[in-house]
């Protein structure tokens, strides 16, 4: 599998963050009579500073115990690594996406016990959840996914540099860390995940060794474990039930936040409804504790029903409002732009928009019945940026024209009115340095205008990629 080497992100984070300090403010250009200033710095959204107060108050790295023989990792790295002691031996829930933070969990999971590690489970295919393995890993252990696994990995590696660019992006991994938008849980307490990638070679990668398709179950010292495929954030996400423990470990089918029922940084389709029969999974086990691989643990078995439920109920909400688009011919932009959860389920904090973004899970709902056709005819055949851009400014009478026009258009805050016209410009003339000044400004203003981390690092991070397509010799 094709990674990109933590040499090369360290490099390009260095070459973004050379990039953003040459965006000084107050610096103008003019075109043809037509002067432009690029802002000063737009300041942080209301949001975006109450969601980075949250994560100031998370807890530094630690090893947290759940219950009696069950212990969670949180923040060491971007996703938790649970540990289960049993009589013979560690059953090791998810590993990270980075060896040395697995190997800081292994050197603290030596404090609690010295018996060794025996198996390691896989919930799904993500890097952040299988990468740090070879720290555990040794003689004997058994790894446990399922089936579809390496048929998942594959897929997403087949997307290419596409892929690899766009799950940058979206975590802002080519940006300096003081400048990436961090993704947080606040329920029942904030914990901030450690995003460490670190690039891993292949031969440092541990396939599962066994592999199961509905349920799969072992025992470890006599202690039970009961592993049951549940679609959903992933195709072959897993759920794991350890009944002795009255511990359930859904795997990213649950985290304190509204889920990323779609991802901008490039998979397919995500099985929503399985991800809403998943928490009727979940709860049909009556857990005294929920251990996620984000964020911290819940304990109580009826707060954990509440929880659940809240959360399959705004699943199913966002899933409903796309369908009904679909089945009443409704215009997708329309429905789009309306999307939201009632208040009762906006309110609550393991709901907050921080990692999944409730118009972008419409949108590929509803793509996911009907395809990108909306019925619109007029969306049969559109136009591409070029030619509906070379109309407007035949319209405007100049490319000066439509960047006025955009100028008063930025200072009002219509950022995206700003990001279209000036890709029509930029589509007709590549090298108006104003339309692409204009476009680096707005994209740093939208970066900074949401507390959804997906999308802040995005917008963030192609602002930066758009000067260096400035600085580009000719």
């Amino acid at each position: 599998m094709k990674r990109i080497s933590r040499r090369t992100f360290v490099a390009a984070g260095a070459g973004l963050l050379t990039l953003y300090k040459s965006l000084i403010p107050g610096r103008s250009d003019m075109a043809h009579g037509f002067e432009y200033t690029p802002p000063a710095d737009y300041p942080l959204s209301k949001e975006r500073q109450e969601a980075l107060a949250r994560a100031s108050q998370a807890p530094k790295p630690r090893v947290v115990k759940v219950c009696e023989n069950v212990y969670t990792a949180l923040g060491y790295a971007f996703a938790a690594i649970i540990l289960v002691v049993t009589p013979e031996g560690v059953v090791v829930i998810d590993t990270t996406e980075s060896l040395s933070a697995a190997r800081e969990v292994m050197g603290e999971m030596k404090k609690i016990t010295s018996l060794p590690v025996k198996a390691v489970i896989y919930t799904h295919n993500h890097a952040d959840h299988w990468f740090g393995t070879k720290a555990f890993f040794g003689s004997g252990i058994q790894v446990i996914a399922h089936e579809d696994f390496a048929r998942e990995v594959k897929l997403q590696d087949s997307r290419g540099d596409s892929g690899r660019i766009r799950a940058a992006a979206m975590y802002g991994l080519l940006l300096p860390e003081a400048m990436r938008a961090p993704w947080i849980t606040t329920f029942p307490w904030p914990v901030a995940p450690n995003l460490r990638w670190e690039g891993v070679k292949p031969e440092d990668l541990v396939m599962p060794t066994l592999t199961f398709k509905d349920k799969h179950s072992f025992e470890m010292g006599g202690i039970t474990f009961n592993l049951l495929h549940a679609p959903g954030e992933t195709p072959d996400q897993i759920i794991v039930h350890i009944p002795q423990y009255k511990v359930v470990c859904p795997a990213d089918n649950y985290y304190a936040c509204f889920p990323n029922l779609y991802t901008i940084r490039s998979t397919s389709s995500r099985p929503v409804l399985g991800w809403a029969a998943a928490q009727d999974t979940v709860m049909k086990l009556e857990p005294e504790y929920l251990v996620p691989g984000h964020g911290a643990p819940l304990e109580g078995k009826e707060k954990i029903k509440e929880v659940l439920t809240n959360y399959r109920d705004a699943i199913l909400l966002v899933h409903n409002l796309a369908l009904e688009a679909v089945q009443k011919f409704k215009p997708l932009e329309e429905v789009v732009a309306q999307a939201s959860l009632p208040p009762h389920l906006a309110s609550l904090p393991y709901l907050k928009e921080y990692y999944g973004y409730i118009p972008f899970c419409v949108r590929s709902i509803y793509q996911s019945y009907v395809g990108w056709f909306d019925g619109d005819p007029a969306n049969l055949r559109p136009l591409s940026r070029r030619e509906l851009g070379a109309d407007v400014l035949k319209i405007a009478g100049s490319a000066e024209k439509v960047l006025e026009y955009a100028a008063t258009a930025q200072k009002e805050g219509r950022h995206q009115t700003v990001l279209e016209l000036g890709d029509m410009v930029l589509a007709n003339d590549p090298k108006n340095r104003i339309a692409r000044l204009m476009k680096i400004s707005s994209l740093q203003a939208l970066g900074r205008s949401t507390a959804n981390s997906p999308m802040a690092n995005y917008y963030t991070t192609f602002a930066a990629m758009e000067k260096m397509k400035m600085d580009k010799p000719s």
